[in-house]
């Protein structure tokens, strides 16, 4: 596929505008260091092959929802994609410069448009949407960022502080089954660290508590790296974290998932009063940074 490249003297990035912009590739020059979390596998060729676990790696959007599902919303029957539509449809690209780019794509099945930014300066790479709903009914939607990271066993991640307990979504892991509560110290698991390796695992969890400030770290000591998230909480309120080492198909990768609901579905979200549904002509505007710099203990 043809690839977009945004470059300066700190960092390279890589987009794939035949799949919703998908970063490929989010390499620091001065570290020497890849952050995106690269093919595990092979993968098919062809849009008409694609599912979402075939693809998962890189960063990723996911829009109108994360979790495929069907809902009957208002005499309407939503049919709504796993991991959404925004990964496997090809965006235009409108505007290049050496260190920006512009991309668009309209859905025909949800009726909204979708236009993406990406703005490089120094170590940071500031990503800017636009989603509008052009239809003359309501979108019940998630937006969730799906930037699946480099695995290390010793990264260190901080959360924010007003999290004071997180929700395990995933049964059958170290955290238990699906729906259990724990508070953020407790005995059991460290929600900043990376499970023990005592073998294949994968964990989801979601802080249970809205955030105003929304700024994530991950510290790569062997590597010393440090990234540093920032999000739009006006938008983006929650907040859930991703880990597979090994579980998930064999794959090595993690993520911090700012979101605008409460959580994967839009059936779910709606059940916990936490769903975000844009009206007819309604504009849901945000913005997202990654910094990723050497950075000493």
């Amino acid at each position: 596929m043809k690839t977009i490249i945004l470059e300066n003297d700190r960092l390279k990035i890589e987009l794939l505008p035949e799949m919703g912009g998908k970063i490929l590739s989010f390499f620091s020059k001065e570290g020497n260091f890849e952050l995106a979390a690269q093919p595990a596998r092979r993968h098919p060729e062809g849009a008409a092959a694609r599912k979402f676990s075939d693809w998962a790696f890189g960063m990723d959007d996911t829009f109108p929802s994360i979790d495929a599902e069907t809902v009957e919303w208002k005499g309407r029957r939503l049919e709504y994609p796993d991991h959404g539509e925004i990964w496997k449809n090809g965006f235009a690209l409108t505007d290049q410069t050496d260190q920006s780019a512009s991309l668009f794509w309209k859905s025909e099945s949800f009726g909204y448009s979708y236009q993406k930014e990406s703005l490089l300066k120094e170590e940071h790479l500031t990503i800017r949407y636009r989603i509008v709903n052009e239809s003359e009914n309501e979108l019940p939607c998630l937006w969730t960022w799906h930037g699946l990271l480099r695995y290390e066993q010793d990264v260190e991640f901080s959360l924010p502080e007003e999290i004071e307990r997180f929700r395990n979504v995933l049964s059958d892991g170290p955290l238990g089954e699906a729906g259990i509560l724990y508070p953020r110290k407790n005995p059991v698991y460290d929600f900043e660290r990376m499970p023990k390796a005592e073998g294949p695992c994968m964990v989801k969890y979601y802080g249970e508590e809205p955030v105003r400030e929304g700024i994530c770290q991950a510290f790569y000591p062997a590597q010393g790296m440090l990234l540093r998230l920032f999000y739009d909480t006006g938008v983006l309120p929650y907040l859930g974290v991703w880990i597979t080492a090994g579980g998930f198909l064999g794959d090595y990768n993690w993520a911090i998932e700012p979101t605008s609901g409460f959580y994967d579905s839009v059936s779910t979200a709606e059940k916990n009063k936490k769903l975000k549904v844009l009206g007819p002509g309604e504009v849901m505007e945000f913005e997202l940074t990654l910094s990723l710099s050497k950075k000493s203990k």
